[in-house]
């Protein structure tokens, strides 16, 4: 499967107090670690009385509910990595190579996550070859565009390079329901730039461990945010390196390629075809049909919630 997207169908939307449409893209495997080890950590690993793990997805459905609740969505996607192979570790095999693999508690719930997501009535968009980022950015370029004000739920920083007029990433913090949105107006006290687009001129720089991306040796957060802040891009730095000094003049110019190839695997792709209209994404949900997964998972707690 090349192209994964479900339809959604049923019950009425969420209204939005804006009068136009309102999309949160949700970054479904980021929310799955981030709720599994928040859960894992205080020795919370849940079972159902099958001996199926769930805490990853009990966590989820408690993230997603509280951003439904809290930024009040007329429309919902969620988006999945569709496997490790992608465009980017063909340019770099090394690319993520120093991740361990998920604890077996984990794994089953991948697969669980997308009957999960599906019971909610939202779709599920992922596309092979590509990261989960990637699918984001190109949701939230397409419908930002179309005037949708865009809605991107993730831990990942990475998402601030996507964020324009219209487009706001909320960024989860330690804590439930604890969310910093960051916008065009705050980008700035957030990370220090002035604009989107230099989110990945300082990862070309400086790499990013996390992602096993190198960066330029010896160029760190601090010179990175310095250099970015006087020559704006990596192209404006070097049209102009005979303004950088000494040791680190030298540094640059040898390290060049590695700085580009840096800032490529660090660019969100935007232009992703998936096949998934704004229509495909209206949050109606069918009470019955969600009700039943959550029994299936025996998530008590949550279904006294929603009644």
């Amino acid at each position: 499967m090349t192209d994964s997207v479900r339809t959604t169908v049923s019950s009425s939307p969420t209204a939005h107090a804006s009068g136009r449409p309102n999309l949160l893209i949700v970054d479904g495997y980021s929310l799955l670690f981030r709720g599994f080890y928040a859960t894992a950590a205080s020795g919370q690993l849940m079972r159902t009385s099958k001996g199926v793990y769930t805490n990853g997805l009990y966590q989820f459905s408690r993230y997603l509910l509280d951003a439904i609740n809290r930024f009040r969505p007329t429309h919902v996607a969620c988006a999945f990595d569709m496997g490790k192979a992608t465009f980017r570790t063909e340019l770099y095999p090394e690319y993520k190579a120093n991740r361990v693999d998920p604890p077996p508690e984990l794994i089953p719930q991948f697969d669980l996550l997308w009957e999960l997501v599906d019971a909610f009535d939202i779709p599920c968009v992922g596309k092979e070859g590509y990261e989960a980022d990637d699918v984001i950015g190109s949701l939230a370029s397409r419908f930002s565009a179309d005037g949708v004000a865009v809605g991107i739920l993730t831990g990942d920083g990475d998402a601030l390079q996507l964020i324009d007029a219209n487009t706001r990433v909320h960024l989860m913090q330690k804590g439930f329901g604890n969310y910093l949105a960051v916008g065009l107006d705050n980008l700035p006290d957030v990370r220090g730039v002035r604009h989107p687009y230099q989110i990945v001129e300082l990862k070309g720089l400086m790499g990013d461990a996390s992602d096993n991306i190198p960066g330029c040796p010896g160029v760190g957060p601090k010179t990175a945010l310095k250099l970015i802040e006087q020559f704006d891009t990596i192209d404006g730095l070097f049209s102009r390196l005979d303004e950088v000094k000494g040791e680190l003049r030298d540094n640059l110019a040898n390290h060049r390629d590695l700085i580009y190839l840096s800032r490529l695997l660090a660019t969100i792709r935007c232009d992703v075809p998936l096949d998934c209209r704004l229509d495909d994404c209206l949050y109606r949900w069918q009470p019955d049909k969600l009700l039943a997964k959550l029994e299936e998972l025996e998530f008590r707690s949550i279904i006294r919630m929603l009644a």
